[in-house]
């Protein structure tokens, strides 16, 4: 079945007739639409924010501790993950959970094309959010940084296979956050990933990461910080060639200390 909506003509107009009220609710130039869409133009400054050095007197190893896993990107998230099936279509080949005690630590994901293959699909996700209170650039940056090597936990071959989608989020108009996120785009977008031949074809942004209320006579406001969330996409040579953070005690281990 079919319907005929109207007709292609080559008048760069688009009309919309409706017979029932005998009037038109769309009528306006294709330019307005597609081309010509009214500019914005933000009048914007940066903004140089100058960090304290971390002061580590009085506080002891729990309160470290306490401190660290209160932050959002450490803090444990099995709840979100068993909340599902994650072994659905028999085709996973890493989820979330590692080792005996079953420890979301997992560096990436892994699916295999087929369930007759060992090539697959591998993602992973990077994010350093808190970092954009001192250094927007660096922030985007650390972002791929984490995703790419995160991803490097299974066998994905060339660099050039990789491709990004950037989430950005941003409480745009917040003095400073226009800038920053031009900062951050331009680190990330023009320079960084140009320099590893790594594309970003997709991705999205949400820019009103601020909201205001009031509570009784008192208006209150909160900020989210400059956001980007990195997900990294490469096919997988063989799903198998995947390491995970688990230690095995009856072989020899090597830790090394990535400073990004």
């Amino acid at each position: 079945p079919f319907a005929v909506i109207g007709e292609a003509t080559e008048e760069l107009h688009l009309s919309l007739e409706d017979s029932h009220f005998g009037n038109k609710p769309i009528d306006m130039p294709l330019d307005v639409l597609l081309g010509k869409t009214p500019k914005m133009t933000r009048d914007v400054v940066t903004q140089q924010t100058q960090g304290t050095a971390l002061q580590r007197d009085g506080i002891t190893l729990v309160d470290a501790v306490n401190r660290v896993l209160h932050l959002p990107a450490v803090a444990e998230k099995t709840f979100l993950i068993t909340i599902g099936d994650r072994s659905v279509t028999g085709m996973v080949a890493r989820d979330q959970m590692v080792g005996p005690w079953q420890i979301p630590v997992a560096t990436c994901a892994v699916t295999t094309a087929s369930l007759d293959s060992y090539h697959g699909e591998a993602f992973a996700l990077g994010e350093r959010s808190p970092v954009a209170l001192l250094d927007f650039a660096a922030s985007g940056r650390l972002a791929v940084g984490e995703a790419l090597t995160n991803l490097a936990a299974t066998h994905i071959g060339s660099l050039k296979r990789v491709k990004l989608s950037a989430n950005w989020m941003s409480a745009a108009g917040h003095p400073g956050e226009d800038a920053g996120l031009y900062a951050a785009v331009k680190a990330v977008g023009e320079e960084l990933c140009p320099a590893l031949g790594i594309t970003i074809p997709v991705g999205k942004d949400s820019m009103s990461m601020k909201t205001r209320w009031q509570e009784g006579s008192e208006q209150r406001e909160m900020t989210s910080p400059l956001s980007l969330v990195i997900t990294a996409f490469a096919r997988v040579e063989d799903v198998r060639r995947t390491v995970t953070p688990q230690l095995q005690a009856d072989q020899d281990n090597l830790l090394l200390l990535i400073d990004l």
